[in-house]
């Protein structure tokens, strides 16, 4: 080939990736931010909760050229000119890479690109400002957390609840709610820090977590030297704290964690639905008269151990239409006297336990004093569970409801009475004049709404429901069964009965049953082993009987019965029975699970922290690659090409 033939084909390949190697150079363009108010191609926005962030990005070049905004490859605005600008709003935090790209006529392109690192400034919203010497703490976060730590069964509760349960990498020993908690915890996917407020600071820095949730309660040493960059220079723990004092601020946490994880429209919903079912027992119980709510006392671990005005519980009662007749006493925590305690004559008492079984059932029984009080002489004596009651999270709508259904019996939903009357009086008058029979009026579940209803049988008290889709009934029927044909379950049975929603439509997911076990039969068949108590369900189809989720039934006592709860799949035909411990052995029965109360106080740390040994993982933000180097290589390289064929020109002329 002679050089008059090669070199108009080099030429042209050097035309060629001369023009590709020059789009997107950015040479000819400028480009200009309203953050930094220049150039800079790399820039940060601090957004709070709540709010956003406008930002103002412009280009310019001296050639007109249709240009196309994009934001994370997706693409934002189209425009032509000289010029391009966008007004962008940042609502949420994380790197954003915005692009524009302009196409000239003859094909050429020109770009720019900016990195936006977005971060989410938590600063007033953060409970660890209570804390002396800490009231101005904030920190920033820009990358959604991967590797989160609770450090409280509530934060544990409400993390799965706004869906980060998969980013959680760390709980306390007592954080046992959901049960894919103690599954992930079985499995290896989720360590243990220890306890509540005695967590080990070692296997938490071992956990090299990119975010903390904290509760009152744990050690306020720990929580110092996690904010302390002094101690640990280089390496950030960013830690949120709850300390809510009212329902109001549980759900704002609720929102922000849900904020923090990047599970906000989840959250929000969540509090929504949660919001909405507290509304509707309020409308129940909101026009009660002060002769119409019961006198409610709440005792947690002991007798004399309840909360006043200043707390969720308190509000509990309230909402769920008790007096609370410990507000008049206490703003927050405290021990009540017993003589307090006689002269208010609560005529229902609520217990728990706090951290391990309450002894308040025991604490009744041997204190003569207390004979006197109503709810003991009218055996009104329920306990809630633990994990419900105390922990500032979502199944406290839960608990409002079940006290509702136990105070029902002292007021009467009288607008509800009174459409009913309305209805019955209706009449529809045929051509003959005779009235039409009319059907009784329905009550409704909505689709993933739970409803609690009093049951009128000595045995059952109340049935709380929750609908798979929307259920419509006319009533729950408990019909008590002497003669079954089918065979009894393992265990001596204290009572069959059936349960049957009438007129039916959809379906429920689950259903929770309390009910109560008279202790002198537990004392004659079960040798007063109150653990033995279970509920069976007779499952037809296989011609068995199923155990109900025992590790779920929880003991009470009143003054001559048993209570207890139980959440089952579906209604049928039942049996209350007493299993002994063989048979207890053979249908291996899980043991309950005890749980601390996460506002618990907290225990000192008694040996000095040591700064244990991290491993520091500076995070890297990525920056654009200098669009003039492929240019560059090219022209060499085509340059070397055009010298080889040129020397082998020469030789072979």
């Amino acid at each position: 080939m002679t050089a008059k033939t090669w070199f108009p084909v080099v030429a042209s390949v050097l035309l060629v990736l001369i023009t590709l190697c020059t789009s997107c150079a950015g040479s000819n363009i400028t480009q200009w931010n309203s953050e930094t108010e220049d150039a800079s191609a790399d820039f940060y926005v601090d957004i709070h909760i709540g709010e956003s962030e406008e930002v103002e990005l412009r280009v310019s070049s001296d050639l007109p050229y249709d240009w196309t905004w994009s934001i994370n490859g997706e693409e934002e605005k189209e425009s032509e000119g000289e010029s391009a600008d966008l007004s962008y709003t940042f609502a949420e935090y994380g790197v954003y890479d915005v692009r524009v790209e302009g196409l000239g006529e003859n094909g050429t392109t020109e770009c720019a690109s900016w990195n936006v690192a977005v971060s989410l400034v938590i600063a007033e919203e953060n409970d660890i400002r209570m804390l002396e010497g800490l009231e101005d703490y904030t920190f920033k976060i820009s990358k959604r957390p991967a590797r989160i730590v609770s450090m409280a069964p509530s934060a544990t509760e409400i993390l799965f609840a706004v869906g980060a349960g998969d980013s959680v990498i760390g709980v306390t020993d007592y954080c046992d709610y959901p049960p894919e908690v103690n599954e992930k915890k079985a499995n290896g996917e989720i360590k243990s820090v220890g306890g509540y407020s005695t967590p080990s600071l070692e296997k938490l820095v071992d956990l090299e977590p990119d975010l903390i949730v904290a509760a009152h309660g744990n050690p306020s040493e720990l929580l110092y030297w996690l904010v302390d960059t002094n101690v640990h220079p280089g390496i950030e723990y960013p830690v949120y704290a709850q300390h809510p004092g009212n329902i109001e601020e549980i759900f704002a946490h609720m929102e922000i964690i849900g904020e923090l994880t990047k599970c906000d429209v989840t959250a929000s919903s969540l509090v929504a639905e949660l919001k909405e079912d507290l509304q509707e027992i309020e409308e129940k119980t909101e026009a009660l008269e002060e002769g119409q709510r019961p006198r409610v006392y709440y005792a947690m671990g002991s007798i004399l151990y309840t909360p006043g005005a200043g707390t969720f519980q308190h509000e509990v009662i309230e909402l769920a239409g008790g007096a609370n007749i410990a507000a008049n006493y206490l703003a927050s925590w405290g021990v009540f006297s017993i003589e307090d305690l006689i002269e208010e004559d609560p005529q229902v008492i609520l217990y728990s336990g706090h951290g391990s079984e309450s002894i308040v059932p025991d604490q009744i029984v041997s204190d003569e004093r207390l004979s006197t009080i109503d709810a003991v002489k009218n055996d009104r004596i329920y306990l809630i569970n633990e994990g419900e009651i105390s922990r500032p999270g979502p199944r406290l709508v839960n608990v409002t409801k079940t006290v509702y259904g136990l105070l029902s019996d002292f007021f009467t939903d009288t607008d509800d009475d009174d459409e009913e009357e309305e209805e019955t009086k209706e009449e529809d008058l045929g051509s003959g004049g005779d009235s039409q029979a009319h059907e009784e009026k329905k009550k409704v579940i909505i689709a993933g709404e739970e409803k609690t209803m009093v049951l009128d049988d000595a045995c059952l008290s109340n049935i709380t429901l929750k609908a798979e889709e929307e259920v419509e009934f006319t009533n729950i029927s408990v019909t008590a069964l002497n003669d079954l044909n089918i065979f009894p379950p393992p265990a001596i049975v204290y009572s069959y009965f059936n349960l049957s929603m009438d007129n039916q439509t959809g379906s429920i997911e689950w259903f929770k049953l309390n009910f109560s076990v008279n202790k002198s039969w537990v004392a004659a068949n079960a040798d007063n082993n109150t653990t033995a108590i279970s509920l069976f369900c007779y499952d037809y189809n296989n011609d068995s009987w199923v155990e109900q989720n025992a590790s779920e039934i929880v003991l009470g006592g009143g003054k001559d019965k048993v209570y207890y709860s139980a959440t089952c799949p579906s209604l049928g035909t039942f049996a209350i029975s007493a299993l002994l411990e063989s048979e207890s052995e053979e249908l291996q029965m899980p043991t309950p699970v005890v749980t601390l109360a996460p506002f618990a106080t907290p225990i000192p740390i008694s040996a000095p922290i040591s700064t244990p040994t991290a491993t520091q993982k500076p995070s890297q933000t990525p920056t654009p690659e200098s669009p003039g180097f492929e240019a560059e290589l090219a022209v060499v390289g085509l340059l070397t090409v055009m010298y080889l064929l040129r020397r082998n020109g020469i030789k072979n002329t």
